[in-house]
């Protein structure tokens, strides 16, 4: 099955985005090829490592879980450490 690609508007200024191009030039790949990889690296980073005998997810995200359970279609698509939250 492959993945949703989902498209959106992102605005910013001119600087930001000349460097952005810059940048994916010089790694010779498209801007939103570069972007997409810069983002995936950045909300990787930001999500915390988890220890499963530590961590107990929020209220928020057990009921989004909730939402979830059955459509193992939208699961199989999450990110590994929320599809771990999520499974809980």
């Amino acid at each position: 099955m492959l993945p949703v690609i989902r498209q959106t508007i992102v605005r910013m200024d001119e600087s930001l985005y000349q460097k952005i191009k810059f940048a994916a030039k010089s790694q010779h790949r498209s801007v939103n090829s570069f972007i997409n990889s810069v983002l995936d690296e950045a909300v990787a980073s930001a999500i915390p490592k988890l220890d499963p005998k530590k961590y107990k997810p929020s209220a928020d995200l057990l009921e989004f879980g909730l939402l979830l359970e059955g459509s193992t279609e939208e699961m199989e698509n999450l990110d590994p450490k929320a599809r771990y939250i999520l499974s809980k």
